[in-house]
């Protein structure tokens, strides 16, 4: 028979333990490399994020250009994909910074 303290998986209490383990690790790492990072890596975080939000915008809306002047919809195609490219765009950058 197992123990008391050991429960195998403890829902809600696993994802916290989780997140306070993440915080502790980043905090050490943040006094080992001695405390803040320099402006310009914030400026490169957010150049980096806002190309990986516009990039894919930029291509889906291309190729719905490209496919409305191939077929004469006019923007038929353009519109959707544009969307469809920002969503993928924001949740790739959504997941990178949850990664951070």
């Amino acid at each position: 028979m197992s123990e008391p303290d050991e429960e195998p998986d403890a829902g809600p209490a696993k994802g916290l333990a989780d997140a306070i383990r993440k915080r502790s690790e980043r905090r050490k790492r943040w006094l080992r490399e001695g405390g803040e990072p320099p402006v310009l890596h914030f400026v490169g975080q957010i150049g980096v994020l806002g190309w990986m939000i516009v990039t894919p915008g930029l291509l889906f809306l291309f190729f719905g250009r490209w496919l409305d002047h191939r077929f004469g919809t006019g923007v038929f195609w353009s519109a959707p994909l544009l969307m469809l490219g920002l969503a993928l765009g924001f949740w790739s950058a959504w997941r990178w910074m949850n990664r951070q």
